[in-house]
């Protein structure tokens, strides 16, 4: 066909001319680079692969004496696609239930709209007019490693990106009376948290002289004699990233009676 379609850097199918009467060879212009035209025993092939991209509009004409002829065509060359992180960070770590910053790419060449895959959940990609914006607010948690291909003719492109999603701390009472009663010089019975989720340590405030708070591997344990009398309302809060949790107790401590 004298009008084709191809990407870049593909070769067209050949184009044949048969030439007759007074024609004794021909030539041809405005052919892409990487096309050309070659004339043989009566013949004109324009063949190759074009390298750049664009409608071009060629005209072959014959060369000869008396009158000659030409002919037109079209050949058509389009762009792969690309893609371009345009702003934005394409490697975030947010809380969970926290909004991400825009992450922005362009899309040009071939590329005609964009896919996505690997987002946690509440965070989306949207194409519009050569961008492709991923934003919202996650809300499941984990470490998601997402891809962005370019759709269109042509060979398209992928970019990767990462998204970290942590979450939020847990603390539970997980043995013993966070409610107790002791008497001064007498130990109280251990009272144990376990921390989780987004937590990585605890402390507390509140408590008697004697009691303390020792957090390790992921348990708070409170655990002493207490040297002062009185009633002791004491919060553990755990300590990390994202939103922390805190729990409350009292300790009531009688004082020591001498007779």
């Amino acid at each position: 066909s004298n009008t084709q379609t191809r990407c870049i850097n593909n070769a067209i199918t050949n184009i044949v001319y048969t030439l007759g009467g007074g024609g004794t060879g021909a030539t041809v212009t405005g052919l892409p680079t990487g096309i050309t035209g070659v004339y043989n025993a009566g013949v004109f092939t324009i063949s190759g692969t074009p390298t750049s991209t664009g409608t071009f509009n060629y005209t072959v004409t014959t060369t000869g004496t008396c009158v000659q002829k030409s002919l037109t065509g079209t050949i058509t060359v389009n762009p792969d696609a690309s893609l371009v992180l345009t702003s934005g960070s394409n490697t975030q770590t947010r809380c969970i239930n926290n909004a991400i910053t825009n992450i922005v790419y362009t899309v040009g060449g071939g590329g005609t709209g964009a896919t996505v895959t690997g987002l946690p959940i509440g965070i989306t990609g949207v194409y519009n007019a050569g961008v492709f914006t991923i934003s919202g607010t996650p809300v499941a948690i984990g470490t998601f490693n997402y891809t962005v291909t370019t759709t269109g003719t042509c060979i398209q492109k992928s970019l990767t990106g990462t998204i970290i999603v942590n979450p939020d701390a847990t603390l539970s009472l997980s043995s013993a009376n966070n409610n107790q009663s002791k008497c001064q010089g007498n130990a109280i019975t251990n009272i144990v948290y376990t921390v989780g989720g987004g937590g990585t340590g605890a402390t507390v405030t509140g408590l008697p002289t004697g009691i303390t708070g020792v957090y390790n591997a992921g348990i708070f344990t409170l655990s002493g004699i207490p040297t002062e009398s009185g009633l002791f309302n004491y919060t553990v809060t755990t300590t990390g990233n994202c939103v922390q949790k805190s729990l409350n107790g009292t300790i009531n401590v009688a004082p020591i009676v001498i007779p």
